[in-house]
């Protein structure tokens, strides 16, 4: 897939949440009411990504998310199981996630498919593979592609769900991309060369070794829940001798992997990214990326 635009959105969360509302109204040009965090993370990140331009009207919205609407969510099951009352309706159908497409949608006059995918692990890999699926079959053209996590209060509760340490530094990601089929008309920045999930270690070396990669202009890029000397080994397989790494300023989301691929894009003047990320069951999540 060609990459044509992408636009970030990343902060840090210490004590209180800060307000959202103003960014929204000063990336999308309009002020959208009655909708939480996850949507107007949603809405900055997509925002930022398109500046200004209009995508095809039938341009598909894929979302995903490493915990979906969380804040939503907590707030009705508080509503249901602690006060023993309804949801509120607005609440409840918001706490199906794929609402937030249904904002994007309308926001961007967007009218193709969209979908929304939750993955713990790798969920911006997760839902480019499903992109690219679709785009192999020929079903979607172009594709506004994003992974959106957000923090909730109190922060030792949403340490807590994360499984991190008490003293973490926890933030919010909004990460979008537009993107086309290779053989979409429209200049691109970039490339999506492949994403792939390999079974265990083994597999992923075997598929490293029948990579052609440019080892002299490929950057090498751990993901967050790869250790450190599991990162040492795989680069050291791989024979590439850069190694791409995050700002030490980052905190801790579900979706690094996007924060990496947009620095990628907006630092490296050529080459190629390869990202590599485990998940719990011993599984590897590769991203391969180029530049033009």
């Amino acid at each position: 897939m060609k990459i044509l635009a992408h636009g970030h959105y990343s902060a840090t969360v210490d004590e209180s949440l800060p307000p959202l509302k103003e960014l929204v109204k000063e990336t999308t040009g309009e002020a959208v009411r009655r909708v939480g965090r996850f949507i107007q993370l949603a809405l900055i990140g997509a925002g930022r990504c398109l500046q200004g331009m209009q995508a095809p009207s039938d341009t598909a919205v894929y979302l995903t998310s490493g915990r979906g609407d969380l804040e939503i969510t907590l707030e009705v099951l508080e509503q249901m199981v602690e006060h023993g009352l309804p949801p509120k309706p607005l609440s409840f159908i918001n706490t199906v996630s794929n609402s937030a497409c249904f904002y994007l949608a309308k926001h961007f006059a967007l009218h193709g498919r969209s979908h929304f995918v939750t993955r713990r692990h790798a969920p911006l890999e997760s839902v480019l593979q499903l992109a690219l699926l679709d785009m192999a079959e020929g079903s979607v053209q172009t594709a506004l592609l994003g992974s959106v996590d957000i923090c909730t209060a109190p922060l030792s509760d949403h340490r807590k769900r994360l499984a991190v340490a008490s003293d973490t530094a926890v933030g919010e990601g909004s990460h979008w991309f537009l993107l086309a089929q290779d053989n979409h008309p429209a200049h691109g920045i970039g490339r999506i060369v492949a994403v792939e999930t390999l079974v265990d270690e083994q597999a992923l070396r075997d598929w490293l070794a029948a990579q052609p990669l440019a080892r002299t202009d490929t950057v090498f890029a751990a993901g967050q829940h790869v250790t450190t000397g599991n990162a040492d080994a795989l680069q050291a397989c791989t024979g590439i001798a850069q190694r791409f790494t995050h700002s030490p300023s980052l905190p801790w989301y579900d979706s690094h992997c996007g924060h990496t691929l947009g620095q990628f894009l907006t630092q490296q003047p050529a080459g190629q990214l390869l990202h590599i990320d485990r998940d719990a069951s011993g599984r590897y999540n590769v991203l391969l990326a180029s530049l033009p």
